[in-house]
């Protein structure tokens, strides 16, 4: 089935590669870091022979329990030079609450071995206002990770979809939706980054600044993201992905 999506999904690249001369690339909205070494072999091997494995940036998403050594010995000599690794928290009891098949543990090691593989730029992607989660309990999740020492923070407010665990729970009201609480976790990510020098660049994303003078956007930011805020053209490939181009917006179903 994997190998099928593979197959499908460069057979569309391949559709659309004339057109493309990219500044970013961003593999994500799943887990792509589930692809196995062969599968993404397949894939960077494709992306070289339609020329385009030079982008200023290329970010690939990964969950801490998919990664290897080999894996991302791979991604970077590719090319890629920025990951995202989807943490959400350091809780156990959250994980386990999040259906999430990582451990806390798991992401300390996750994030040696993409440092070790010379990762300058590792995103760490957080949840907040999780049902049973308290401040305490939030405030202990960015103090782990702002000492860590990655470059790129992002955090969301959970988002309750439907036909997932977590919306079924609080339509049967096995948790209350503490909106205040929510609003008072925000206050406290943004006071926690301003104190530890990761600048605000949008409503959910922080990053360092390596640099002197005034910037407009700090250094480490994704410059992915900072294309979707101004309004940028972008392609979307693969199932349900969206995309701008030409200032027409398009969503595949």
């Amino acid at each position: 089935m994997v190998n099928n999506y593979v197959s499908a999904l460069l057979q569309e690249l391949e559709l659309v590669a004339d057109d493309l001369d990219p500044v970013t690339i961003f593999f994500g909205g799943g887990t792509p870091s589930i692809l196995n070494l062969r599968q993404w072999e397949k894939i960077l091997s494709a992306i070289r022979s339609f020329g385009l494995a030079k982008p200023d940036e290329w970010t690939v998403e990964c969950n801490p329990a998919t990664l290897s050594r080999d894996k991302a010995k791979l991604l970077y000599e590719a090319g890629v030079t920025r990951i995202s690794m989807g943490v959400q928290s350091m809780d156990a009891d959250l994980l386990n609450l999040l259906g999430r098949v990582h451990s806390r543990e798991m992401v300390f090691k996750s994030y040696d071995i993409l440092r070790s593989a010379g990762f300058k730029r590792v995103n760490l992607d957080l949840m907040f206002a999780i049902p049973g989660q308290t401040m305490a309990v939030w405030n202990k999740t960015l103090q782990e990770i702002i000492a860590m020492a990655p470059d790129h923070l992002s955090c969301y407010e959970v988002i309750y979809e439907q036909d997932t665990p977590l919306y079924e729970q609080m339509k049967a009201n096995e948790f209350d939706v503490n909106e205040d609480l929510a609003c008072d976790m925000f206050e406290a990510l943004l006071d926690c980054a301003s104190k530890n020098e990761f600048h605000q660049y949008e409503v959910a994303n922080f990053a360092r600044h390596y640099g002197s003078g005034d910037f407009d956007i700090p250094s480490e930011a994704c410059l992915h993201n900072v294309n979707y805020w101004r309004g940028g053209d972008y392609h979307g490939l693969g199932p349900s992905a969206t995309g701008y181009v030409g200032g027409a917006p398009y969503h595949k179903r």
